[in-house]
């Protein structure tokens, strides 16, 4: 089993020097709004993969009074036991060390899986395209170094194709320059599409389980992928396609001085009971698709990794009925990996029905003012 044994903070967001000891298994975060409970998991999360889940800035996670942050926690498996030094001075870069030895920041990011999950993430459900090719680019880049370096390399060649366009005024001239990367771009580009259908694949089998487990089998969730290139089985086809279609925008991209198809104006279109769930659905099903999506890349990256990655949920129970909180508390137990959950109140009465050791952390002002461990009844 993978887990964090304990966590050290200090000048990290509203936290000026605090110590942590958590339960291997499951960690209730109980605290009034604005005390610093999402603060916690985002320490958690920042000390595991060197970024934040919340803002791209390392100098806003520094607390007002400190020019610096410090994270150090104790990493645990069946394999090793890890102490983990993560720290931030103003204009400095991000050190990162373990056991004492400098690493590199990136390769630290694959050591030690975490998933989290807030109420900013129903935004995969709610917006528009740009978010969902977010989510599942940064997902697919983690389960895969290859979709990785493919989408590195396309957004290099889309830039530069970009760059063609705006700045080549002979048309002559542009279709000779531009050609070689139209052909980088449908080589690439294909790649990332195919590997995206077979990550969207995987993800939906084990999101569709988890809906399904959420509503008691009453409600169905399905994800299909959205392209503007023609997809194909044949994938010589499907890139004749590809070169076919850009051709006839030719005009219109020179016009917009932009690249105007790919798989970086592509979609992932969510489903609730056959109908669009950003359109058609409640509050409460989009919090619960958006958590399935969540909770699919776990069991992806035990899949990917045989490790169940530390699972960090900020405010899940909120529009979640009671029926709705113990399938997700059930799912957990099932699961078995460590898991952190905020809330607002306390949860007594359904982790009693559980019946199995938990830990109550409450939180006040950034500070823990009580720690509790809870026996199985």
């Amino acid at each position: 089993m993978f887990y964090l044994e304990g966590l050290q903070i200090k000048g990290f967001r509203n936290y000026q020097s605090e110590e942590i000891k958590f339960n291997p298994y499951l960690n209730i975060l109980i605290g009034e709004n604005a005390q610093g409970k999402t603060n916690l998991l985002e320490s958690i999360f920042y000390l595991s993969v060197t970024r934040s889940f919340r803002t791209a800035r390392d100098q806003e996670l520094i607390g007002w009074n400190s020019n610096y942050f410090l994270l150090k926690g104790i990493f645990i498996s069946e394999e090793f036991k890890n102490i983990v030094k993560v720290g931030y001075q103003k204009q400095g870069p991000v050190k990162t060390t373990i056991n004492d030895n400098p690493v590199n920041r990136y390769e630290h990011m694959q050591q030690y899986p975490v998933i989290s999950f807030s109420p900013d993430d129903l935004q995969i459900i709610k917006e528009g395209p740009s978010i969902r090719r977010r989510f599942i680019n940064l997902e697919a880049s983690r389960l895969s170094y290859s979709y990785l370096q493919n989408l590195k390399n396309y957004q290099r060649v889309l830039l530069q194709r970009n760059k063609i366009l705006k700045d080549t005024f002979n048309r002559v001239q542009l279709d000779h320059i531009i050609e070689p990367w139209d052909r980088s771009l449908i080589e690439i580009g294909t790649d990332l599409i195919i590997e995206r259908l077979k990550i969207i694949e995987n993800l939906e089998k084990e999101a569709c389980y988890f809906f399904e487990k959420m509503t008691s089998s009453r409600e169905s969730l399905s994800l299909t992928y959205s392209s503007n290139v023609g997809i194909d089985e044949e994938i010589n086809i499907m890139k004749e396609n590809f070169y076919r279609d850009l051709l006839a925008k030719r005009e219109q991209e020179i016009k917009r001085g932009s690249t105007l198809l790919g798989p970086h104006l592509d979609d992932i279109k969510i489903w609730i009971n056959g109908y669009d769930s950003r359109r058609y659905s409640s509050q409460g099903q989009k919090r619960t698709a958006a958590l399935a999506l969540k909770m699919a890349e776990v069991s992806l990256f035990y899949e990917r990794n045989n490790v169940l990655p530390i699972i960090l949920l900020d405010d899940v129970f909120s529009e979640f009925d009671d029926e709705r909180k113990m399938n997700l508390l059930e799912f957990l137990r099932y699961n078995g990996g460590q898991c952190f959950i905020t809330s607002a109140v306390s949860q007594e009465n359904l982790l009693q029905k559980l019946n199995r050791e938990y830990k109550t952390i409450f939180i006040a002002r950034g500070s823990i003012v009580d720690e509790t461990i809870r026996p199985a009844y």
